[in-house]
Parts: C-alpha cells; structure tokens; sequence
C-alpha cells in the first residue's frame, strides 16, 4: 500500500499519497491502523478507500499465514478478528473458539471463528477463501435453536442491560461487537426477522426484579430495503408491547452504500456524534407519515422545499415560514402555548404548515455512473421501487434524459412498468443534485470475456480476476477493491454453472472416441482461444483454425458441445455473408479470450443489403487489430476501432478460397468419414445428450489456472517451434509459429484436462506435425481460381491451330505466355465456359500466380495488331 500510493511517514501518520480520484498527492493514513485512506481534499474530492477493498487478497487465507500452536490454539481467529475486524480482543477471548469446516461436497475446508448462541447452537464465519464456497460465507449449528433470542457479549448479564439507557439490536455479531467497543450496549438477534420476545421477556423480568423502568430498544439493522422493512415492523411490535423504540440507520431512508457498524467502526465513524446522527437517520426511516418525515428534515436543514421518500414514492415537501409565523400567531396565548418557547412553538407549527405532495408513483435512486472510454459512452445507473412488493427495476438513464422533466417522465415509464413521474424540470433538478453530487464510477465495458485493462474475465454473472471468483454485488457490478467493472449490455452470453472444486471431464473419452486426434486438437484451440490476449500480447499473432468436410462429419455437434463448455446453449456460429459489415463487426467485437465462429452460408445468395464478405477482411484480426472502423458521432475527427481480443475459427464444408496472406494464417483440420463405426456414433450422441450445467464449470476452472498454464504454454511453443523450423518440408516460419502455438495450446490443456491417453496426445501431435505439412504445400499451390483459369486456358490453347492469326498467347518469345482477357472471356463465352470468378477478382487473384508467376500487364504487339495483355513465365516444357 505504501508503494502503490507513494504514501510517506510522517510521525503517526502516512502522508503525501497520490490520490487515485484526483492525482493530487494529499492522500492520508493513520500509521499504526491503516484501515481507511483519505483524499485530504473533502471539499474538492473526499476520496476514501477501505483497505479491505483495496486488498482483499491479504484477507482471505488466515490459517495459512497464523499457524495453531498448543500456546495459540486460536491464533488464526485471533488474527482474523483483530486484522480483519479491527477488535480489541481482551474482552472477547472467552467468548470464541477456532473450529475447522469441511465441505463433503466439494471437498474443501476452511478455519473458522465460533460463537456460541442461546438456545444450546453456535455461529461460525468461515476465514479461509470463502468465496470458494459459494454464497456461505457463514453458517449455523444445524438444529441450532436462536430463535426469539439475542446474542450479547461475554461478561454482560441482563441486569446489565436493564440498568442501560439504549440497547442497540443489531443484525451481526461483529456489530454487536463494534457497537459495544464503541461504547454502546449492544446485541445481535443473527438475523433480521428474528424478533428477540424471549429475550425481551427475560429483560422485563430483569427491569421488574430491580425496579427499573427498562432501557430503550434501538433497531439497529443493516442498510437494504428487508433491514428497513424489519425495523418498521419491529419498532410497531416493541412499542404495541411497551417498549421505548427507537432505530439506528447508516443513510436516512436505509439506502446507499451498504457499510455495517463494523465497516462504520474501522472508518471512524462510531464516534459519540456520528452515533447520534444514525439516530437520527433512523427517526427519519420509521416516520409514521409523510409528513412527520418532512417535518423531521425540515427541522434539521431548514430548507423550504425539498424532495423526499416516503414508503417507495418520491414526495416533495413545502414549508411556508409565513404560514408557520401565521399559525403561531393564530395560537396566540392559548393555554397549551403557554411554557412553549418559540423554537418549540415553531416546530408544532412545522407539522401543521407542511405540505407534502407526490411528484412520481415510485422511488428512484442513482446508483452510480458508467461510463465506457473505448466508446466514448455513459450512462447513469438506478434502481426503482415501488410500493408494492413487486421487484426492484435496474436501468440506465443518459444524461439528456436526466436534464428535462419531459424526457425523464419518458424514459421512466419505458423503463419502470407503470412508472410516472408528475413533478417539474425544477424539482428534478433538486433531487438530482442530491443524488449526482458524490455519485460513484463504474468502468463498463461492451464485451463478454477478458478485460486486459482490468486483468479480469468479465463473464456475464461471474468474473474471476487474479484466480479468484466474483459475482456482482448488490448494485450489478464487480469489485476487485480497485477496479469496479460491469458489462455494459444486459445480454448474457454466457450462462454459467460454477463448481468451485469438482470438475467433470467424463466427457473428455467421448470425444476422443467420437473424433479421434482432430476432436482433442480442436477442443486444445478452443481451450487456447481463453488465453488470446495473452497470446498475442507475447507473439503478436494467433492463428485461425478451419474445420472443414462434408456433411454429416460431426462438426456442428463438437462446436456446439465446446460452446457448451464455456456456457452458451444452442449456439455454433454466424454466417459472415448473409451478415452485414455493421454485424460482422459487432460479432467480432462482443467477445474477448473466446473463440468467434463463422459458418459458411449460400455463396450464391442474393443480399443486396450487404456488400460481399471477403476473407481479407480478417487478415488484421490475426494480429488482434481492428476489423472495422467507424466515426464517432461526437462532431470531432475521432473515430472507433476496437481491437479484435478474441480466436477466429472458420466451421464450413469447403476449404477457405482467400489469398495467399490469409491462407498463411489458417491452421486446417479437415474432418471426414474415415474410421466411422458404431462405437463412434454412440460417443458422438452421448455428446450431444451433454447439458450446459454440467460441463460449463470448465471455463472457469481453466481461467483460474491461468498463470499456471501460460508457463505451460511458453515452454512448449518453444519447444515446438524449434522442431518445426528444423523439419526440412516446412519453409514458412509463420506456418511453423502457427502450429506450434496448437500444440503448444494442447501440452497446456493437459493441466486441466490430465485424462487423456498418451497415445490419444501422441496423435495429435503427430496430427498437428500433417496439418502444418500440408498447409505448406497448399501455400505453394496456386489459389483454386488461378488453377481453374489455367485449365481453360491449357483447352483453350490447344483448340487454337499452331501459327494461326488470332492466338489466344499472343506473346513472340517461347518463354512468356501473354494473354488478353477480354478475348479469354469471350472464348470461354463461345465454348460455354465458366469463367472461375468474376474479371475484376480473377486479376486480383492472377497476381499472385505460382506455377506460370505473374510478370507484368502492358500494351503488347501480337502479329497483326496491338493488344493489352497479362504477361506470365510459360512452363519449362511449354
């Protein structure tokens, strides 16, 4: 932390960080407890960070770090409580234990920090990597009966608590502890529907034994609409019972950033002030009515008019301070005026002047802002209740929308069903300066798949970033302390069940059985298209993989079933020709680290909406450039040219017919019929019987690996490089880097996938070793057009009597072969002859022809009249 915020000591204190909100070098921290740093700018910035967040690595694995000895049976909880907690332990020693929890299921444990309960049970917070254990964080004794009951402190008995002025009941243990380390009497109910009546009836016992009038009961739950929801209901039934309620709450209508008394604690922001203005924010949550809550803000910031929530309806309240004065004087020298002063006579009046109107059927809050740099985009993010039970709405607002009350009413009731907004430009002015004034950023970013700029997997509804496993928070983005990250389209693409310790790979022989070599070796490219970032930021290039046969072959079940590995159901491809350019790209462009398929269409169909796709097109996103650039419409000279992050594969029944360049690139696995048999027509439906759920923990299973296997991966594309090169029938380096990076992918996927034979690995090696072969000879063959050219000019010529006026080689000298196309055209006209492609493509592609190499185009003189003609070097043996 000192390093990566230039933090200086200075005595007590750590000075002089760089602030990562405003760059100014006034950031701050206490020296002995560096919990919380602060932008000492509060006016102008008023960034603060929580170390926990920004760290949160160094608190996730405290058994490892604190080793149990027979002098610290509890030296991991010990740590746990005082480092990540921020407790004094000396009042707590006997009131825990360290246990240990292992999961059957998975396979995994943890230590934990136990505490025992009322009622004979015990609650226990797991400290080692909870996140592997999904959404248990913590867990109960099972039968564990706390119900009706509150856990309190050890050393505090129920006279105790009699004797105090306010009991705050709190949700958590660790804020029953907070609280009463900051000098509150405190206890926790576990929960926050656990209503504490047999607690509360041994206090009244306690009160009646010492003739006490009782203490007052705080409600003091967790930020959240069911912590709001419970208090309500919990200071009804304490007072219908008799007791002095009252509640406690972070924000003033219970939203906002969900911090709990102990985040409050390790801020600061226990202290005796802070503690009365919860209070307060509670009063303010549980007004009866919308007017005791207006009369309740008007009194402690004495504004006029003002927005306010009341029961999940955006109110607004107007005080009229000669109404107020009006009514006093009305009043006169009545008698229950008399002993009032005048600050209590105004607050009566407040009540009665008060005049609360509803501007919006629904309450809407600002969550925060997203903003997409690559695209220059953002949005404002809000939730939106009702005051039904229906469930909360989650959308973006622009910035236009957010300006004009007509605008805001329009995208309001397009967003939130039944949603209508009745107030004026003014007031949404004023309630948007409360919300906007210290909003939060988000980064959102338009792909599913790895975030280099974030080092993160951004997968939809789990992200895993440096190994570890997040799902997003309450608010719909991921915190990785740092960084906050969401996707910014609602679209999934991905739909994943995540195992966090078992990984099946039962499927792993039916593919070897179904397909054999080529089966494993495109499942190694799929595996590989995870690391494509990785890849290209190390080599600068990845190649591109065909799959390629006929019909009936099998290569729509195995993409389908490898989609499925990654979570994406009944899916294998788009068509680059029926797809517009506008498409292509933003196909090209939705995904990073995964692979983007594209299935060959009908090469003869009309689509007069797109101009014709040309494999050319793909020769940057090789190198992971830009396919497709647009302008931005922003009035200026920028334009958009997102790079291309993910793994091209091309799945149709012939092979790609590009240009040499593009051939180069293409690694081909040519699929056909050949060792087809019973056996692997039953591996080949087993595979397609395979659900997602199943089998979609492999990607994250393998993403979590990730500095494991690209190790794995360098060492191997060393290795295999180096022999391709030195294989005498391989002259392409780009060939030999190619196919050396498959079967450098193939050595890394055996560290997840340890189950395939050796002699399964053997031949796809030796697979790999053909294909390069025989691209390399496909590179030196000429493009099937030029071929298919030279055929019909070989018939051609040979149709033409020797020393004829009209030859269709009008070229004088033996060695040299001239031909006029024009007149080729129209010979193959006359004799019915396809032409191979279209003229214009048929001279791009006679440019690049091998066996008679392409010499010049000029003006040539040919017996008895000049011709424009295409010169090429005839065979030897012409």
């Amino acid at each position: 932390m000192k390093t990566d915020y230039q933090l200086k000591l200075r005595g007590d204190w750590m000075r002089e960080g760089k602030c990562p909100s405003c760059g100014r070098k006034e950031l701050y921290t206490r020296a002995d407890s560096p919990w919380l740093l602060k932008c000492g700018r509060e006016n102008r910035c008023g960034w603060d960070g929580h170390v926990k967040q920004l760290y949160p690595d160094i608190f996730d694995d405290w058994s490892k770090r604190y080793r149990v000895t027979e002098a610290s049976p509890a030296a991991a909880a010990d740590a746990y409580l005082h480092h990540a907690r921020g407790f004094n332990l000396a009042a707590l020693r006997s009131s825990y234990t360290q246990e240990y929890y292992h999961d059957q299921g998975l396979s995994i444990g943890s230590a934990t920090v136990r505490f025992p309960l009322p009622g004979g049970g015990w609650w226990e917070r797991l400290i080692d990597q909870p996140s592997r254990f999904g959404k248990m964080k913590a867990r109960f004794a099972p039968g564990g009966g706390y119900r009706g009951r509150w856990w309190q402190a050890p050393g505090t008995t129920m006279q105790d608590l009699a004797r105090a002025d306010q009991i705050w009941i709190c949700e958590g243990i660790f804020d029953a502890i907070a609280l009463a380390q900051a000098g509150r009497s405190a206890v926790s109910v576990m929960s926050c529907n656990n209503f504490p009546e047999l607690a509360l009836a041994d206090l009244r016992r306690a009160c009646a034994d010492h003739d006490l009038a009782g203490p007052k009961l705080i409600w003091a739950f967790d930020v959240g609409r069911a912590g709001v929801e419970y208090t309500r209901r919990f200071v009804k039934r304490g007072r219908d019972a008799g007791w002095q309620c009252g509640a406690a709450q972070v924000r003033e209508d219970g939203e906002g950033e969900k911090l709990d008394w102990n985040d409050l604690a390790q801020r600061d922001k226990l202290t005796a002030e802070d503690l009365e203005t919860y209070l307060w924010n509670g009063e303010v949550t549980i007004a009866r009515v919308a007017s005791e809550k207006a009369v309740l803000l008007y009194q402690r910031y004495k504004i006029a008019s003002f927005p306010l929530v009341f029961q999940n309806r955006q109110m607004w309240a107007r005080f009229d301070l000669a109404r107020i004065n009006e009514i006093i004087e009305e009043w006169g020298d009545m008698p229950a005026m008399k002993g009032l002063s005048y600050a209590q006579k105004f607050d009566l009046a407040a009540k009665e002047a008060a005049e609360v109107s509803e501007i919006a059927n629904c309450a809407f809050r600002a969550l925060y802002f997203q903003r997409d740099e690559a695209a220059d985009d953002s949005a404002y993010y809000f939730a939106i209740d009702f005051p039904s039970d229906r469930p909360r709405i989650k959308g973006t607002f622009s910035g236009s929308s957010l300006a004009a009350s007509a605008e805001f009413k329009k995208r309001l009731i397009s967003l939130a069903p039944g949603g209508i907004w009745t107030g004026s430009t003014q007031q949404l002015d004023r309630l948007m300066q409360r919300q906007l004034v210290k909003i939060k950023s988000v980064e959102a970013i338009q792909f599913t798949g790895y975030s280099a700029d974030h080092q993160a997997w951004i997968l939809g509804d789990i992200a895993v970033h440096k190994g570890r496993v997040f799902e997003p928070n309450d608010e719909d983005y991921f915190d990785f302390g740092k960084q906050q990250v969401k996707l910014r389209s609602s679209e999934r693409t991905l739909t994943i069940n995540y195992d966090s310790q078992k990984l099946d790979l039962f499927w792993v022989p039916l593919i070897s059985r179904a397909f054999g070599a080529k089966g494993l070796a495109m499942l190694a490219f799929w595996f590989g298209s995870l690391f494509a970032e990785q890849i290209r930021e190390e080599q600068k290039s990845l190649a591109f993989l065909e799959a390629t046969g006929e019909p009936g072959t099998g290569k729509t079940t195995l993409i389908e079933f490898l989609w499925r590995l990654c979570g994406r159901e009944d899916y294998e491809g788009f068509d680059p020709v029926k797809s517009t350019p506008a498409a292509r790209a933003r196909n090209l462009g939705k995904v990073a680290n995964l692979p983007v398929v594209l299935l060959e269409g009908d090469r003869s169909a009309d689509t007069p909406h797109s101009r014709k796709f040309e494999w050319d097109e793909l020769k940057t996103a090789y190198n992971g450039r830009s396919v497709r650039s647009r302008g931005v419409a922003n009035g200026g000279m920028e334009t958009f040219e997102p790079p291309f992050r993910g793994a091209i594969v091309i799945a149709q029944n012939a092979p790609v017919e590009a240009s040499p360049a593009i051939i180069e690139r293409i690694m081909a696995l040519i699929f056909d019929k050949t060792g087809w048999s019973v056996d692997t027509k039953e591996a080949a439906e087993a595979i397609e019987r395979i659900k997602t759920e199943q089998v979609s923990s492999f990607i994250i299973h393998a993403i979590r690996r990730e500095e494991e296997i690209m190790a794995t991966y360098r060492a191997a594309f060393a290795k295999h490089e180096k022999a391709m090169l030195a294989d005498p029938e391989i002259r392409n380096g780009r060939l030999a880097k190619n196919h050396a990076q498959l079967a450098a992918m193939f050595d890394a996927m055996r560290i997840i996938v340890p189950n395939i034979a050796e002699r399964d690995a053997l031949a796809v090696h030796e697979l790999i070793r053909a294909m390069v072969r025989e691209r390399q000879l496909a590179v030196n063959s000429d493009h099937p057009h030029v071929q298919l050219f030279w055929e019909r000019y070989d018939w051609l010529a040979s149709l033409i009597t020797p020393g004829a006026i009209n030859p269709i080689n009008h070229s004088v000298r033996a060695d040299t072969i001239a031909i006029n196309l024009v007149q080729f055209e129209q010979l193959c006209g006359e004799h019915r002859l396809s032409l191979p492609c279209t003229m214009n493509e048929l001279k791009r592609l006679l440019k690049s022809s091998k066996e008679r190499k392409f010499l010049c185009s000029k003006v040539t003189r040919s017996y008895e009249k000049t011709l424009f003609c295409w010169h090429f070097s005839a065979p030897k043996s012409n």
